[in-house]
């Protein structure tokens, strides 16, 4: 089926917009989904030639009648959130949904077991769909991985390591993300698939930290965190209210490698330094 028209749903943020650009770019019609609106979205939005559309994911008219003028999705929500909305999809529709990598890390936490059942009951109501399990997404102010790291390391004269820094990580850039998003889209191979996603290239936790450093321009000085006892200190912290830079599930999971997992494996292209770079400038901007 010919693709000229896609929604994207959670065009109001960052990865959902630039999809959205992406698309406009290749000359496809967007209708741009959004759910909270915020003073200059819409205009943006229209900047970039999509159609903005006020959108409640939650409610199945709203989400039935913005599909019906669709031949294809793109949904930005995590797949908790969107999943329920794939028997709403043609049979013919193709889509792409986001889940997590950490769905096939972490095996104990309620969360990833959620998103491990909305998976297959989301390729079971879409055969249609790919779904995309990306590693840590970063790249811009407030990404909630990388930045807040950089940001700490600018804040901070020390900042944890966990445990002995050699599990390996492979973040993505969100811009990569995005690219492979719409090739997901535009790749009927990998209709009815979970696919991993990451960049370019896997390095230890502690050259990440070292690379942050680095890119934010700062001297890098870290205090080792025990996994067990450090997450449990970590929790207790986190029930009086304070907001750390590494938070106690981050710290049991660290132990564990974030490299791209399953078969097939999509990864990004944009060098991470560059990435730094351009996140560290990002920083300074805001």
């Amino acid at each position: 089926m010919s693709i000229s028209t896609v929604l994207v749903v959670g065009a109001g943020g960052v990865l959902g917009r630039d999809i959205a650009r992406r698309l406009r770019a290749s000359g496809r019609n967007v209708l741009a989904a959004y759910r909270t609106p915020r003073p200059g979205l819409e205009d943006a939005l229209r900047g970039m030639g999509a159609r903005p559309l006020r959108l409640d994911l939650a409610r199945e008219d709203e989400a039935r009648a913005a599909l019906g003028e669709a031949d294809a999705a793109v949904f930005t929500p995590i797949l908790t959130v969107s999943a329920w909305a794939a028997p709403l999809l043609r049979n013919d529709q193709r889509a792409v949904f986001f889940s997590s990598n950490n769905a096939a890390v972490d095996h104990r936490a309620t969360v990833y077991a959620r998103l491990r059942d909305a998976e297959i009951k989301t390729l079971s109501a879409a055969p249609q769909a790919t779904i995309l399990r990306p590693t840590m997404i970063f790249g811009y102010p407030g990404d909630g991985n990388i930045a807040t790291l950089m940001a700490a390391m600018q804040r901070w004269p020390v900042v944890p390591l966990p445990g002995r820094g050699d599990a390996l990580q492979q973040p993505i850039d969100v811009s990569d993300l995005a690219a492979i998003a719409l090739g997901a889209l535009d790749d009927a191979g990998a209709a009815g698939r979970v696919r991993a996603a990451g960049g370019p290239r896997a390095l230890s936790q502690r050259d990440l930290f070292r690379a942050v450093a680095e890119a934010a321009g700062v001297r890098l000085r870290t205090l080792g965190l025990p996994l067990g006892p450090g997450a449990s200190v970590l929790a207790a912290a986190e029930r009086i209210g304070l907001r750390l830079p590494v938070s106690s599930a981050q710290l049991r999971r660290a132990g564990a490698d974030k490299i791209p997992h399953g078969a097939d494996p999509i990864l990004g292209k944009t060098p991470l330094d560059q990435s730094l770079k351009a996140l560290a400038a990002a920083l300074d901007g805001a």
